[in-house]
Order: structure tokens, then C-alpha cells, then sequence
């Protein structure tokens, strides 16, 4: 698709205020058209993407399809007489953001649509001819598309983050105060990437914290908030910690890594700052094999359980995930993880549970594909935690069992109400009331998922599901809910991943199997980290 650029200025040659419309797409995991108006974290790309245009000569509206609903269906005006309309969302949701583009160009040929975001990043050649700008890069590479697309008028003086457009964000506001990983998980969509972990500039943080206003807490969105040690984290916090003093926040949290509880003055420090709650991808606590063997080696160091204990003795409430990799860990051992989490009242019950995700472009897709252990008919849609992608060790029916259970300790009930009784009662000294409220959702979180991020899906009718990508249905929204012009109708097609016969679709392979990023850091083995302790970087 050739770009399209705007018409910059009526005939008096002033700049023409154009209309900006910026979606954060999302396919439920239901497979249903639900709102999850309660989900934490969530978006935060759209309302940095929308501080970079002008507001004096930009319209901009922001739409997030996680608390919305697919727009087609909730708000199908926003999608007519757009100028400009910026896409992003995850790898899984990638067919997203080609129906929206349909529906944006069939009410309007002459808009500007850029996309942006894990899917693009993760297909970058093929994504390519969708768009009229198709976007690997962070955030800020909006601005030289703005500046090419509209015009040097477009583009904002001053970035200011538009919280104020965020109607999604309420008693808690999300920033981010660094990018990417300095670790490089085997499966893990940032590896498949590649792009290095830095620091914003204090300003950038600043200008957020400042844009956002007062809230309940703010969450960093930061894939890894210790990413290069204890010296600008410090930093960091003393901005966060000002703000609170004076009456910003009462509280914040985010993602680390078990590095972070390596040494016991980083849960001393966010304890006194106001920490309630970090975020932590624990994967497994039995198996360090398996652990190694997905470049995780940080997560087999010390022992999970006491680096909890040690968080959650130290005021912290210490949240996590578990990961199951169906290729190389049994169904009875994921159902030991659960047991040993029911059993030791020292450890809080997991957020959830996912199915590891071969993500395109990956050390664990590279393995996948030269295994043939890819399922024939996996589409990019399928790349989410509940639907089985991958020839599993077990039989397909106890991986699907699992699935369906397990991960969220059905046939479990009575124990895990019994461990959170007791995980309480252990911690009742350490833990607030509101941290102690937070742990209750979580576990309801896990047991009744959906209900508590999207109470009114209660009402959704389901279709049943089979959890496997070979014969998994597509989502209703594949058929176009509005008028699409012939030449887009075949953006409603799934784009396949791997084949009928489970060859890997040639036209995804350049980008799949990509090895620009191919780099000792990133195939080796994580180097020994200094920083993970008390001695800056």
C-alpha cells in the first residue's frame, strides 16, 4: 500500500486541524467481543503516542479495545473521517490491526494508517504492505511519521502525555521509566526482538508523573525496573517518592526480576517508598533444569521461596506468574507446582498461569520450527496462553485438561481458600489491609477468571472452545461487522503461521526465523549481573 500524505493547509496556508484517532487493539482470550474494564496493568502506548501531536492543530481521541470492546462493534463513528489513525497491540492481536484498517480505509481512502507495536515488531517485512507506515521502533518514531504524514505543524513543541485522553486509567496511573529487558528469556517476545534495555532520560519520566495528575497509585509498565542497578532505580524513586510526599500517590508498583530480591536493601528502599505490590515471573519453582535451559538461570539462584518470604516479610506483596512449557514439562509436573503452592503458605497464589507462547523471531521458536514440533494450522492469533500451539510431551486431551483446570486450580478450591487463610494469618503483621485486599482479588483473579477484570462477560454468550490451534475457531469479529471495500476483504483472513501440513508459512519465514538479533547476548547465556546487588553499574 502506497502512503498517502495529507493536505497540509487550506488555500489561506494555514495549518488544517486534522483529526487523530490512536487504538490499542486486543482480542479477549474468550474469543467473545467482552469488555475487560477492570484490567490491570494495561495500556499505556496510546496516551505517549498521543503526546507527541500537536494539540492546537490535532483532534486526537484515544480508544482502548481492552476496556471498550472491539470498536466495530462499541463505537463504529470513530472509525469515519479520521485524517490519521495509529494502531499498536500485541503479537496475538496482529489480525486486529489489519480489520481495523480496513474499516478505517473503506470509510475513508485518503487516511493515514501507521502501525505499531509487538505484532508489527514481530513481522516487520510482511506487516509492510498492510499499512501506510509500518513502525518497529519505540513510541517516538511517531514523530517523524507525524512530521512526514501532516507536516512539521502536527508534531508537538513540548511531549506531554495525554492521561487526560485515557478514560481507561482511574485510580491508578501507568509511566515508564525504562525499556525492554536486560535479560533474554528463550520465550520471550522482547528476545524475539532484540532491542537493548535502556533508561528514559529523567525528563520523560517527569513529564508523565506530571501529566497524570493525582491518582490512587502508579504502576510502572516497565518490563524490568532494575534493569541497570541500584544507582538510577534510586533515582527513579526519589522523583516518585517527592510526588508522594506531597500527596501525588499514596503508593506504586511494577515489574522486577528475582534480581531484584537478591539483596534485601531494594525491599527495604520500595518498602519505604511506598511499594505495595511488585510484579515478578517466577515460571517454575521445581524445575531449575528447565529454568536454565530457557536462558532463566537468575530464577534458579537462591531459592523462590525465601526470596518471597523475604519480600513479603518486608512489606512487599510479592506477585507472580508460572509459565508451562508443554514441550518439555509434564502435566503432572505442572500439577506438583500446584501442590507445592497449596502446601507452603509462605508463597502467594500465582496471577495466572500461561502456556508458553512461541513468538516468532525467538530462541524458543527457532527450536520449535527446526523441530517440527509447531501444530499444523497455529495462526498468529492463536499466540496467546490458552490455546495449545506446539506438539506437547503428555497427549494433547491432558494438555487441553490442563488448560481448561488446571491453570486455574479447578479441583483445587478448598485447598487454595485454606492456603490463602493461612497465607494471611503468616504475613497479618507484615501486609496492610488494602495489600491484604489485593491478595484476595488476585486469587480471585485466578479461580474466576474474567470476572473480576470483565463482570458484565458473565452475560456474553461463549462458544466452546478447543484450545488447540489445529482446530481452535476464530473470533466472530473475522466477519466484518461493517461495510469493507473490496480490496480489504482479505484483511479478514487469519494470517497463518504454520500450514495445514506444519511448514512454516513462507511468507511469515524471513521475519520468523530472522537473525538480525542473533547476537551473543542475546543466544548465550545471561552474563553474571553486578548491578543485581547493592553496587551500582
Amino acid at each position: 500500500m502506497g502512503r498517502e500524505v495529507a493536505v497540509n493547509a487550506d488555500g489561506s496556508g494555514h495549518a488544517v486541524k486534522r483529526r487523530v484517532l490512536i487504538v490499542n487493539v486486543y482480542f479477549p482470550e474468550v474469543r467473545a467481543p467482552i469488555k475487560r474494564s477492570n484490567e490491570v496493568p494495561n495500556a499505556l502506548a496510546p496516551v505517549l503516542l498521543a503526546g507527541h501531536f500537536d494539540p492546537a492543530h490535532c483532534e486526537v481521541t484515544l480508544y482502548n479495545e481492552v476496556n471498550s470492546g472491539h470498536i466495530e462493534v462499541y463505537a463504529p463513528k470513530l472509525l469515519e473521517g479520521q485524517d490519521l489513525v495509529v494502531l499498536t497491540g500485541l503479537t496475538a492481536a496482529f489480525d486486529r490491526l489489519l480489520h481495523v484498517t480496513a474499516y478505517v480505509k473503506t470509510a475513508n481512502p485518503r487516511a493515514i494508517v501507521v502501525a505499531g507495536g509487538h505484532g508489527v515488531r514481530a513481522l516487520p517485512r510482511f506487516a509492510q504492505p498492510f499499512f501506510d507506515y509500518a513502525c518497529q521502533g519505540d513510541v517516538d518514531e511517531i514523530r517523524d511519521v507525524i512530521r512526514e504524514a501532516l507536516g512539521s505543524d502536527y508534531v508537538a513543541r513540548e511531549w506531554r502525555p495525554r492521561y487526560d485522553l485515557a478514560y481507561w486509567m482511574k485510580r491508578i496511573g501507568y509511566a515508564e521509566s525504562s525499556r525492554n529487558c536486560n535479560f533474554r528469556c528463550s520465550f520471550c517476545s522482547l528476545t524475539g526482538v532484540g532491542q537493548p534495555y535502556r533508561v528514559n532520560a529523567p525528563d520523560y519520566l517527569e513529564a508523565q508523573l506530571e501529566a497524570m495528575g493525582k491518582r490512587r497509585a502508579v504502576f510502572f509498565n516497565d518490563n524490568q525496573l532494575l534493569g541497570d542497578g541500584r544507582r538510577t532505580f534510586s533515582e527513579r524513586l526519589e522523583r516518585v517518592e517527592e510526588r508522594r510526599l506531597r500527596g501525588q500517590f499514596e503508593a506504586w508498583g511494577g515489574f522486577v526480576t528475582d534480581t531484584f530480591f537478591w539483596d534485601e536493601d531494594n525491599i527495604r528502599l520500595a518498602h519505604e517508598t511506598g511499594c505495595v505490590s511488585l510484579f515478578v515471573g517466577v515460571e517454575s519453582f521445581l524445575d531449575t533444569e528447565w529454568l536454565d535451559g530457557v536462558n532463566k538461570p537468575q530464577n534458579a539462584r537462591e531459592s523462590q521461596v525465601e526470596l518471597i518470604r523475604r519480600c513479603l516479610d518486608g512489606g512487599v506483596l510479592f506477585q507472580y506468574g508460572l509459565v508451562f512449557d508443554p514441550t518439555k514439562r509434564t502435566v503432572e509436573e505442572m500439577t506438583r507446582e500446584l501442590d507445592v503452592i497449596c502446601d507452603t503458605p509462605e508463597i502467594p497464589l500465582p496471577l495466572f498461569i500461561f502456556t508458553s507462547i512461541p513468538f516468532p523471531g525467538t530462541p524458543l521458536f527457532h527450536d520449535l520450527v527446526r523441530e517440527g514440533r509447531l501444530l499444523p494450522g497455529t495462526r498468529v492469533r492463536d499466540l496467546e496462553s490458552s490455546t495449545l500451539t506446539v506438539r506437547p510431551l503428555d497427549g494433547i486431551d491432558d494438555v487441553v485438561g490442563f488448560i481448561r483446570r488446571g491453570k486455574n486450580f479447578r479441583g483445587y478450591r478448598r485447598r487454595v481458600f485454606d492456603h490463602q487463610r493461612a497465607f494471611l494469618a503468616r504475613y497479618r503483621d507484615s501486609l496492610s489491609w488494602d495489600q491484604k485486599f489485593v491478595s484476595n482479588l488476585g486469587m480471585g483473579a485466578i479461580l474466576f477468571p474474567g470476572n473480576f477484570s470483565s463482570p458484565k462477560s458473565l452475560f456474553v454468550r461463549k462458544r466452546e472452545r478447543t484450545h488447540v490451534s489445529t482446530t481452535e475457531r476464530l473470533d466472530e469479529v473475522y466477519s466484518p461487522r461493517l461495510p469493507v471495500a473490496a480490496r480489504y476483504r482479505s484483511y479478514f483472513e487469519p494470517t497463518a503461521l504454520i500450514d495445514a501440513n506444519g511448514e512454516l508459512n513462507p511468507k511469515l519465514a524471513e521475519d520468523a526465523l530472522d537473525t538480525r538479533f542473533e547476537t551473543p547476548e542475546r543466544v548465550g547465556k545471561t552474563p553474571p549481573l553486578p548491578f543485581a546487588t547493592s553496587t551500582p553499574a
